[in-house]
């Protein structure tokens, strides 16, 4: 028996309502997949531009790290190299103010000295290791006169002693002082030495 038209019609309209609400359901099934694909992406992304960062960062501190180490090994280094010349201008200057030659350095630096206080009159002390007469002020005296055209009246301080190779030069009134010791000399290089050592070091190391 065939089936009625209006089962048929019923039958047709159900089929078209499921079709549609099965074409609506993907649709809208799709539209989550996209979305949740677009989503998973946007993560994916932001993590990989989070994980770029972190190894950025790391990498720089790695970088940090090393040229702090490298700062740190070359000053020890530059310190090491430092004290070694020291250690050995202390040798070498204890052999010359134990040597003839003591006697011309000792007057360059009595003259450096007087120009350095700049004063009319000065009284030299000295080390009583050393021996510093009269002559070695005269000749002292005559050298600034030559070199500078001061003229400064030396005197030797019999009651003061400094402690250490070099000489100390005071005015008479025992005010003002100019030290030219060799401890203070070195200081006073200590810049300039530290420098050319750092460039030999850097050189020797390259």
């Amino acid at each position: 028996m065939s089936e009625s038209p209006i089962y048929e019609g019923i039958l047709q309209t159900a089929r078209a309502e499921a079709d549609k609400l099965l074409s609506k359901a993907r649709a809208e099934s799709d539209e989550i997949l996209e979305e949740a694909r677009h989503k998973a992406e946007k993560a994916c992304e932001e993590e990989r531009r989070n994980t770029t960062i972190r190894l950025d960062a790391i990498r720089s501190r790695e970088e940090n790290a090393v040229r702090s180490y490298e700062r740190a090994r070359e000053l020890r280094n530059n310190d090491a190299a430092y004290d070694a010349v020291m250690a050995r201008v202390d040798e070498l200057f204890e052999a010359l103010f134990h040597s003839p030659d003591a006697r011309g350095v000792l007057v360059q630096w009595i003259a450096e000295a007087a120009y350095g206080l700049g004063m009319g009159e000065a009284k030299v002390q000295y080390d009583i290791r050393e021996s510093v007469d009269d002559a070695m002020l005269e000749e002292a005296r005559a050298l600034l006169a030559h070199k500078t055209g001061m003229n400064v009246a030396l005197v030797l301080d019999k009651e003061h002693h400094v402690s250490g190779w070099g000489v100390q030069l005071a005015s008479l009134d025992d005010k003002v002082y100019y030290n030219n010791q060799l401890d203070v000399r070195m200081r006073r290089m200590a810049k300039d030495m530290k420098k050319i050592i750092q460039e030999s070091t850097c050189k020797a190391e390259s």
